[in-house]
């Protein structure tokens, strides 16, 4: 049973009828998860551009900002979809910013997390480089939560807290001490 538990004003009747025959292609083609989020996600990503993000399965909730009010959210065979468009690999996905930092510090961590990304060959050492950065170029105790998927809950100093996303990887940079 196919059925569309949300669709924002970016998703048209059009879009909708050609997402729901690709999750059904998805599902015919492919036995597993992985494979078939895969799928449609590559599928979107070449048809319409941007990065379109695909998890599937029984039961989860989600946070975060999508692109253009593009979000798909279904059901079928028992499975919970969610389709977003996203900003896309070239550009940083804004999850959190605390309204009164400073856009000078705000724009000085993008820059250390796109060289870090450049530079760093893995998640370890990249949250090394940032942190060191931003401690030398930023007062205070900073500290830097990376990886694919996590939540956290961290006590920090109001207004200097950052939280991206690029190319599927979470990038949390907060100041935990002055």
């Amino acid at each position: 049973m196919f059925q569309i538990v949300k669709a924002d004003s970016g998703i048209d009747a059009k879009l909708e009828f050609e997402i729901s025959n690709i999750v059904k292609g998805a599902y015919e083609r492919f036995n597993n998860q992985y494979d078939r989020s895969k799928y449609i996600s590559d599928y979107l990503d070449e048809r319409y551009g941007g990065c379109w993000r695909v998890t599937i399965g029984k039961s989860f909730t989600s946070c975060g900002t999508y692109y253009l009010s593009q979000l798909l959210r279904l059901s079928y065979q028992n499975d919970q979809i969610e389709i977003v468009r996203t900003q896309g690999d070239s550009e940083f996905e804004i999850i959190q910013k605390d309204l009164g930092m400073n856009q000078a510090v705000f724009d000085s961590i993008l820059g250390i997390i796109q060289n870090a990304q450049q530079t760093q060959k893995n998640l370890s050492a990249q949250v090394e480089y940032i942190s060191d950065c931003v401690e030398q170029k930023h007062t205070g105790k900073w500290a830097v939560i990376c990886g694919y998927d996590f939540n956290s809950r961290v006590p920090y100093v109001n207004n200097n807290l950052v939280c991206v996303a690029k190319k599927g990887i979470r990038y949390t940079v907060l100041m935990i001490s002055k």
